[in-house]
């Protein structure tokens, strides 16, 4: 069979569908050659797979256009089979579809995204579900989302769920990656959090529960971290900075490469992640993998994901964060304890094993699409 892939998103900004999407096939081709795989997108920055698969562009960079009329012809032309989508699938396409939801966030939270985004995504995000031949998701909470909110049949949602790379994000010389981090960023002895700085993520609220913290333990408690680009809401953001007079206890990086992310998780000595949502949440798993105790919110898919490998906390309280975080800073045997639990955790969600939930999966879908034929 040929599969398409809707592949824009390796061109985007979309850290977190780009991940997934540019992981999951890695492992996928690596583990069948049963059937053929086209990847359509934009190439500019080269081929994400290697020469072996084909690609083919998209004409324009329109979104309006991709999902109206440019993507019909091309599946034609390349005689597609099954077409795999990112939330939104083409509005008539020639073969049946696959489209990963990885959150409705925009249906449950609302108020973390614009009335456009939340309009769109209310209107084709329903109708991409209901539409195709099977529904993709990363976590059990959001497959009872979708259920609830679409009226989708508990059999066409499967669980695909995100991945860790372990071979890079581990704890191998933890002493080096210190180095490493303090030569390039000046800061040592600190605590991290990793997400785009943006209200969803709450780093406000870590901002108070930092300051509170701050001024139990003084300067034996390190700088805050935060790796993430801003995004919607961050001027409120730099401005409680200013507020609360943490210019210089608060360091961002807006930028990081791959190969520099693993050093910064490993020389963190806690990472906390304070968000109030998520579909799956991959940072706490790769800051697991890396041997770093985690805290994190108890909301949406988090406990699902961490396990009883984190403290969870609730995310709308900076006292309690506070309170949390410096119970864990204050007590050697519980982090070695939480390390011990994380790296177990973090070896639960794999590529491998995510590639072989969506072969299995694909494979309950090919024999529906031959049985149609």
């Amino acid at each position: 069979m040929r599969i398409g892939v809707d592949a824009h998103v390796l061109a985007g900004k979309f850290q977190g569908s780009r991940t997934y999407l540019l992981n999951l096939y890695h492992e996928v081709m690596r583990q069948e050659d049963d059937n053929n795989y086209c990847f359509f997108g934009h190439w500019s920055l080269g081929y994400p797979y290697g020469n072996e698969p084909k690609y083919v562009e998209f004409k324009s960079a329109s979104k309006i256009k991709r999902l109206t009329y440019q993507t019909s012809p091309l599946l034609k032309e390349n005689k597609i089979d099954l077409y795999h989508t990112t939330y939104i699938s083409p509005l008539m396409v020639p073969c049946d579809t696959i489209v990963t939801i990885h959150d409705v966030l925009f249906e449950t939270h609302p108020q973390f995204f614009t009335k456009k985004e939340v309009l769109r995504n209310k209107i084709l995000v329903r109708y991409s579900a209901q539409k195709a031949k099977q529904i993709h998701t990363v976590s059990q909470y959001s497959k009872n989302k979708i259920i609830e909110l679409y009226g989708v049949p508990e059999h066409k949602v499967k669980v695909v769920p995100n991945g860790v790379d372990l071979t890079r994000f581990c704890p191998n010389n933890k002493e080096l990656s210190r180095d490493i981090v303090y030569e390039k960023y000046g800061v040592k002895n600190y605590i991290l959090t990793v997400g785009r700085i943006e209200p969803r993520k709450n780093h406000i609220q870590l901002l108070h529960a930092y300051k509170i913290l701050k001024e139990k333990q003084c300067d034996e408690l390190g700088t805050l971290v935060i790796v993430g680009s801003p995004d919607f809401g961050f001027k409120q953001f730099f401005g409680r900075i200013k507020e609360l007079n943490l210019e210089e206890d608060v360091k961002i990086i807006d930028s990081v490469d791959d190969e520099m992310l693993p050093h910064i998780y490993r020389a963190a000595g806690l990472f906390v992640y304070p968000t109030f949502a998520e579909g799956f949440g991959i940072p706490p798993i790769e800051a697991m993998a890396c041997g770093v105790p985690v805290v994190s919110s108890n909301t949406t898919a988090i406990p699902e994901i961490i396990g009883d490998a984190g403290i969870l906390i609730d995310p709308n309280n900076a006292l309690g964060i506070a309170e949390r975080m410096g119970e864990l800073l204050g007590k050697p045997n519980l982090q070695t304890e939480l390390i011990s639990l994380g790296y177990s955790q973090a070896a639960k969600w794999t590529w491998q094993s995510a590639a072989q939930s969506y072969l299995n999966s694909l494979q309950e879908v090919l024999s529906m699409c031959v049985y149609k034929s």
